[in-house]
């Protein structure tokens, strides 16, 4: 018999880039999974404390206060709310908490989204990572404050690819 070759999930990336002011980085994975799709994010060079996370409906981070993305994911015209509430944004993350050291990891699972194509697809949105925290009620953003750093989410070998290119007008130290 002929082995079963199982495909290695899709996976989408977002690669953070800061706001002109900020020093942050920082990348986010989206993996499908046969239980929905598990959100990772891995922050560095950001301010302690809890900052607000989402995916944003438009995968624009061409303004410089990133509002092009326009405003959080959510197909179901739900209200925002925590990433434990049943009905929320798809968007809704909640929150990282970045330690003393300027890093941050966070991990969820949700069913809201894909990587794979459709109407819940992550792919062609934006992760937004904000100055403060997101208060879980506020309407329509959870007040989280401006944001600060934008990554439009790809599938992983394209995210690399564009990652490893010099970004227009930027230096190379040599």
């Amino acid at each position: 018999p002929e082995a079963v070759v199982e495909a290695a999930p899709p996976v989408a990336v977002a690669v953070l880039q800061p706001r002109a002011d900020s020093e942050v980085s920082g990348m986010v994975t989206f993996t499908e999974t046969a239980d929905g799709v598990v959100v990772t994010a891995d922050i560095a060079r950001l301010a302690p404390g809890l900052h607000g996370i989402h995916l944003h409906a438009l995968g624009d981070c061409s303004s410089e206060d990133f509002k092009s993305t326009g405003g959080h994911f959510n197909p179901t015209d739900a209200p925002h709310g925590a990433p434990t509430d049943e009905i929320r944004h798809a968007g809704d993350f909640g929150n990282i908490e970045i330690g003393d050291d300027g890093a941050g990891h966070l991990e969820l699972g949700t069913t809201m989204l894909t990587v794979t194509d459709g109407p819940n697809t992550v792919l062609g949105r934006a992760v937004i990572l904000h100055e403060g925290a997101d208060d879980l009620e506020s309407q329509p953003t959870g007040a989280a404050g401006g944001r600060i750093a934008c990554g439009v989410v790809m599938l992983e070998g394209q995210a690399m690819e564009e990652a490893s290119e010099p970004m227009e007008g930027s230096e190379v130290d040599g």
